[in-house]
C-alpha cells in the first residue's frame, strides 16, 4: 500500500456507544483499543488521521427527515457540545489530525471530506468506527462509489450486537471493489509499509450468506 497516498478514517468513536450509555457497542472498549493502534501506527507513518464525529446542530436535524415524528429526546444522539458526542479519549484527536463534524450518517455526504481527501492525494481509506452497520456502512459505499480503496479492519469496528456488526461487515465486504478486510496485525503492518495480506474483493456480491452461514463466513474474513 503506497502510505502517501493512504489515511485512516475514524467514524463516530464517541462516548455514547460506551457500555452503560445510550448506544452501547458489543466490545466497544476493544474497537478503542485496536483503534488507538491503528492511529499510532497512522501517525507514525505521516499517514493523515481522520476522524468523522457525529456532531448534530438544532437546526440540522434533517439527517433522517422522518427520524423526528418518532425521536424523543431519551434517544437523540450526537447532540453537538454533548459528553455523549465528544470523541472518545482513547482516541483523542491531537493537532495535526482532521476533524469532519457530521449530521447525516456518511461521513461525505455534506462534509469536505472528498475534497480534502482530494487535495491530500488520498487513493486508499483503512476504515474504523461504529456502528458497523450504519454510519460505518454509509461511508464506506460513498467512498467506493467515488473510486477509494477501502480496506476495513475486522477488529477495529463495530455495532450494538455481534449479529449487526457480522452482516454489516458481510454487507460491505460484497461491494468493497478495489479493496477488501483486513485484521488488525495485518493493517498494522500495511501501515508500516510491509507487505500485507487480508480478504479483498475480487467479485461483486460473493457473500449470498444465509443466517445459517454468516458467522463462518465472517470467521473466515
Amino acid at each position: 500500500m503506497n502510505l502517501a497516498k493512504t489515511a485512516l478514517l475514524a467514524i463516530d468513536l464517541q462516548n455514547e456507544y460506551r457500555p452503560g450509555a445510550a448506544w452501547p457497542v458489543v466490545g466497544y472498549d476493544a474497537v478503542l483499543a485496536n483503534t488507538a493502534a491503528l492511529i499510532e501506527f497512522a501517525r507514525k507513518a505521516d499517514v493523515p488521521v481522520i476522524h468523522a464525529q457525529a456532531w448534530v446542530k438544532p437546526e440540522e436535524r434533517d439527517g433522517y427527515a422522518r427520524q423526528e415524528e418518532v425521536l424523543t429526546e431519551e434517544f437523540r444522539s450526537a447532540v453537538a457540545g454533548s459528553e455523549g458526542a465528544a470523541i472518545c479519549a482513547e482516541v483523542a484527536a491531537l493537532p495535526g489530525d482532521i476533524v469532519i463534524h457530521k449530521h447525516w450518517p456518511s461521513a461525505f455526504r455534506r462534509t469536505d471530506l472528498s475534497q480534502r481527501l482530494a487535495a491530500l492525494g488520498v487513493e486508499n481509506l483503512i476504515v474504523a468506527g461504529v456502528l458497523t452497520d450504519s454510519c460505518v456502512t454509509e461511508s464506506v459505499f460513498d467512498a467506493v462509489y467515488q473510486g477509494f480503496r477501502v480496506w476495513l479492519v475486522k477488529e477495529a469496528c463495530g455495532s450494538m450486537t455481534e449479529a449487526m456488526h457480522r452482516t454489516g461487515m458481510l454487507d460491505m465486504a460484497n461491494r468493497l471493489y478495489g479493496g477488501g478486510i483486513l485484521r488488525l496485525p495485518e493493517a498494522l503492518n500495511a501501515l508500516t509499509g510491509r507487505s500485507f495480506d487480508g480478504w479483498r474483493c475480487t467479485r461483486p456480491v460473493e457473500f449470498a450468506y444465509t443466517l445459517e452461514s454468516v458467522d463462518r463466513i465472517y470467521e473466515a474474513l
